[in-house]
């Protein structure tokens, strides 16, 4: 009996910890600025012909979106604008759905490039792509193999 007891306050005391960690990893909101040639920022709009791409940085309420704080830390990225979103791989492509607890597809990891590399990597979790900048008329994202130039480099800023 005495071992159960010992065993269930190891595993409450654990689970105590790390719903502490989960809570100090704060959302707020964030910008995401693409390094490469196309230099500009994630935006969406609901509309078949575009969905998600980028477009010219102006810090409006489509192109804020709320995210983890911290680097490493898997979060969704939810856009602050209309029926406020997630960012998610479907079917090899990112798209906006509504945001479901539980779903890995709408997890990203905010992963830091290094001290001699501009920007971060945004990794989608279940597939472990990169949200890629777009290129033609509309500038499309897209997901794909991580290693690469700067169109897979992000710049997050508030």
């Amino acid at each position: 009996m005495l071992k159960k007891t010992a065993a269930l306050g190891a595993a409450t005391l654990l689970c105590w910890a790390l719903g502490t960690a989960q809570a100090s990893a704060t959302s707020s909101y964030r910008h995401l600025r693409n390094v490469g040639a196309v230099g500009e920022c994630l935006d969406f709009r609901a509309d078949p012909e575009y969905g998600v791409y980028t477009t010219g940085c102006n810090e409006g309420a489509y192109q804020t979106w709320t995210m983890a704080t911290l680097p490493e830390t898997a979060t969704a990225l939810r856009q602050n604008a209309g029926s406020r979103l997630c960012l998610v791989a479907r079917s090899g492509q990112p798209t906006m759905k509504p945001c479901l607890a539980g779903d890995q597809a709408a997890l990203w990891t905010v992963h830091d490039l290094g001290p001699s590399t501009t920007g971060y990597q945004i990794i989608n979790k279940a597939t472990g792509t990169c949200l890629i900048a777009g290129s033609g008329a509309i500038h499309h994202v897209s997901l794909g193999a991580c290693p690469g130039g700067g169109s897979r480099q992000w710049i997050v800023y508030s």
